[in-house]
């Protein structure tokens, strides 16, 4: 009796061991045996080749004119305002009214659909110190952290529907750099963090601010390209949008996320290794110079600019006058 007591329990218990296991196989980090080089082994698409992040070489990228990128309801206050510490990263999402969640349209993304793409949620990735941190790195030159806002086709109804799409899923990437002011938001927001300093904590933020409040403010100049996740599944024919113009940052600030951790230990460095462009095309987008600004040429203020119209009229007639004095005073000698 005891012995088929024994075996109902071994049938009973062995699926929930094998869930348990693939689960566990399944799960990835940073370092160790579940670091991004064994992520291929039991994430397939992560040994891909169109893979991010990459080396932003700007020798490389080829010139182009995108339309204009539009953005729209980012300013717009979130009904509410979720911080996660997943393990992996600090993760953010947001909810809104009907008809008020951020969209992008235009530029590069004009050329997967027309419809745009819709807010999802945005995470980050940071170093242990300020020369590490960005997983894309733009002439070889790696930022202490970097700000992914995740976006998707508003061709298909989810986020899970959209992941094993082309062009279904689009990255805003954003670098930070440490300074003495900050940007938008930051100040709140990283004051938070303690209370999610352990792998499963959540933190609901009280009077959240606008997705553009955590972004930078000069969006025309950047980077695209076609990548991946930087995470398993690596998921591809992801549009990324790396923009040029960094996100500030203090020191204290990003020192917030570095006391995060997981697994009981500090959760660093948790970005991925460069991937190789391999046969993919970089672009840059061309911006336009206003014509006032002519480049290095100063500006000019208005009082300058009327000095500077009178000068040549007032040389003019002091030569007239010359010329009309010596005709005169030759015509009385003769």
């Amino acid at each position: 009796m005891r012995r088929c007591r024994n075996n109902t329990l071994a049938i009973v218990f062995a699926p929930i061991l094998i869930c348990a296991s693939v689960v566990l196989a399944q799960d990835f980090g940073y370092e160790g045996r579940h670091g991004p080089e064994h992520w291929s082994e039991d994430f397939a698409r992560c040994s891909g080749k169109h893979q991010s992040p990459i080396n932003i070489a700007e020798v490389n990228a080829v010139e182009k004119k995108f339309s204009k990128l539009e953005f729209f309801n980012f300013n717009v206050e979130p009904e509410t305002l979720q911080m996660s510490n997943n393990g992996h990263t600090v993760l953010v999402k947001m909810t809104f009214g009907e008809d008020e969640i951020p969209t992008v349209r235009g530029g590069p993304l004009a050329e997967k659909t027309l419809l745009g793409y819709q807010f999802e949620q945005f995470h980050f990735h940071w170093g242990e110190n300020d020369t590490i941190g960005s997983e894309d790195r733009i002439n070889n030159k790696a930022y202490p952290a970097e700000l992914h806002v995740v976006l998707r086709n508003l061709e298909y109804p989810d986020f899970a529907s959209a992941l094993d799409k082309d062009h279904g899923i689009a990255v805003m990437a954003f670098f930070f750099q440490v300074g003495d002011k900050t940007t938008g938001g930051y100040e709140g927001f990283t004051n938070l963090l303690a209370q999610i300093d352990r792998k499963g904590k959540t933190v609901n933020m009280t009077d959240p601010l606008p997705l553009g409040e955590y972004i930078s403010k000069y969006l025309e100049s950047y980077f695209s390209y076609t990548g991946s996740l930087t995470t398993p599944p690596c998921s591809e024919e992801v549009t990324w949008i790396d923009f040029v113009t960094p996100i500030d940052i203090t020191e204290k600030q990003l020192n917030a996320f570095r006391l995060l951790t997981a697994h009981d230990d500090h959760l660093k460095n948790n970005f991925r290794p460069i991937q190789p462009l391999n046969d993919r095309i970089l672009y840059k987008n061309i911006v336009e110079t206003p014509i006032y600004n002519m480049g290095s040429i100063p500006f000019v203020n208005a009082e300058n600019a009327a000095i500077g119209k009178w000068k040549p009229h007032s040389l003019a007639f002091v030569l007239l006058i010359v010329v009309l004095a010596a005709l005169l005073r030759t015509s009385v000698f003769n």
